[in-house]
């Protein structure tokens, strides 16, 4: 695992200079021209009535730790 933000900025430039496919360095290009801290979501009325829901659970408490999420998530790939 990586430390801090500045070696991971170091490992991330190290994979990328290692990169060959043009079609992978364009995406990445196209990823970092993304504004992400000022980027807009626009959430349907679906996706709005699944937060709403999500919200309701954590009050409740009615949560997973990482732990439990993670065997869910391996019982369920093992199907």
């Amino acid at each position: 695992m990586i430390d801090s933000k500045s070696e991971h900025k170091k490992h991330l430039i190290e994979k990328i200079s290692k990169i060959n496919d043009k079609n992978i360095i364009d995406e990445i290009y196209r990823l970092l021209e993304v504004d992400i801290e000022n980027s807009v979501y626009q959430t349907n009325t679906e996706q709005k009535k699944s937060i709403q829901e999500a919200r309701q659970q954590i009050k409740e408490g009615a949560t997973l730790s990482e732990k439990e999420a993670n065997k869910e998530i391996d019982e369920w790939l093992e199907k």
